[in-house]
């Protein structure tokens, strides 16, 4: 079976603010600082007593510039990875977890935003046709990127085959002005 990475209709959506845990780095994912900020994010998760399954998101851009990436030069890239923070997470408690598993973790509520997203199919290094169709989608609709694109990892890459692999890709928007 062919994989054919657009296979959704991207979409409008509405986000609301909420709280979430992030770190900031940059490089490859497959640089040791990437999978440590993600071991990080989880281990304060769960030692604020949150254990239900949540998907990880990162947004990326590149050098930089909120609205530049290229897939192919992720030496280049920054990224904030996130998870959604437990209800009662209070900065002091991120910080003192944090501290614990010796992490840049912090405690931040993103506002509320329109994007337009798109679900795409198969291995991450793939992604430049599913990231077209997001963009020109925008642009067919009047609308401007607003920030960096950002990916919700639905799947998990160590227990799952990368062409079945799913990522709703994701950009905030805004109409022209």
């Amino acid at each position: 079976m062919e994989n054919d990475t657009r296979t959704r209709t991207p979409e409008l959506l509405d986000l609301p603010a909420r709280d979430v845990l992030t770190v900031d780095g940059t490089g490859a994912p497959e640089m040791p600082a990437f999978t440590a900020a993600v071991r990080a994010l989880f281990a304060v998760r769960a030692a604020l007593g949150s254990r239900d399954d949540v998907p990880l998101e990162g947004s990326y851009s590149q050098d930089g510039d909120p609205l530049r990436f290229d897939l192919d030069a992720p030496d280049g890239w920054h990224w904030r990875l996130l998870v959604p923070a437990p209800p009662h997470a209070t900065p002091e408690a991120v910080a003192t977890a944090a501290a614990r598993f010796g992490a840049p973790v912090h405690l931040r509520k993103p506002r509320g935003q329109r994007v337009a997203r798109l679900l795409h199919r198969g291995p991450y290094a793939d992604e430049g046709p599913t990231l077209a169709a997001l963009y020109a989608f925008v642009e067919r609709a009047g609308l401007v990127p607003a920030g960096p694109h950002t990916e919700v990892y639905l799947t998990d890459p160590s227990a799952t085959p990368p062409a079945q692999l799913r990522t709703h890709l994701q950009v905030p928007v805004s109409r022209w002005v």
